[in-house]
């Protein structure tokens, strides 16, 4: 027993001391909090944080004027917006969605001529697309479920870009318009080729 107990022991102490000190990740929030933290560390993790949210807001309005908390208010709606999304895609709720869509959209994509034309650029040939339920299950639904959008951007005070950042280039995935004070999603139409 006495043989096991100075194994353990001696196997703690050279833990203890061959382990270098690393620096351990710590949230922002962990920091802030701490009492070991110095006023300048603190200040410099508020500043960093400022910084990041200046550099997102600056990327978001560089075209409209916006204040901070007006986009701080629409952002954090549209993101309420994607996360219900998120769940209508998951159980496939095809009457769910349509309350998220601008009616203009959904008057667009309910025209046989603008189906027939969207069928000849799906990716799996053959495919058609007969009604709005049909973009809604194989265009809607595959081009953004399992997707991070990161940021917004505006367009216009009515009109705002849903994005993910990938090395500094937008990827879009979302077009949201205000429809009476209401943000939906306006679906993207078809590019008129020849023009």
């Amino acid at each position: 027993m006495k043989k096991i107990s100075f194994v353990f022991l001696s196997f703690s102490i050279f833990l203890l001391f061959s382990c270098k000190t690393t620096d351990v990740a710590v949230s922002e929030n962990e920091l802030l909090q701490s009492d070991n933290v110095s006023v300048t560390e603190r200040a410099k993790v508020e500043e960093d944080n400022r910084d990041e949210g200046y550099a997102e807001y600056s990327r978001s309005t560089q075209d409209v004027d916006v204040p901070r908390d007006v986009f701080s208010f629409d952002k954090n709606s549209i993101l309420t917006v994607i996360s219900s999304l998120s769940e209508v895609m998951d159980k496939y709720n095809y009457e769910e969605w349509l309350k998220y869509i601008d009616p203009a959209s959904i008057k667009y994509w309910s025209s046989k001529n603008n189906l027939a034309q969207a069928s000849k650029r799906l990716p799996i040939k053959g495919q058609m697309l007969n009604n709005l339920y049909d973009y809604f299950r194989f265009v809607f639904v595959p081009s953004r479920r399992g997707r991070d959008v990161d940021e917004i951007r505006y367009i216009s005070l009515d009109q705002i870009k849903a994005v993910q950042m990938r090395e500094d280039q937008d990827v879009v995935y979302y077009n949201f318009i205000k429809v009476n004070g209401k943000w939906m999603v306006k679906l993207p139409t078809l590019a008129i080729s020849g023009k």
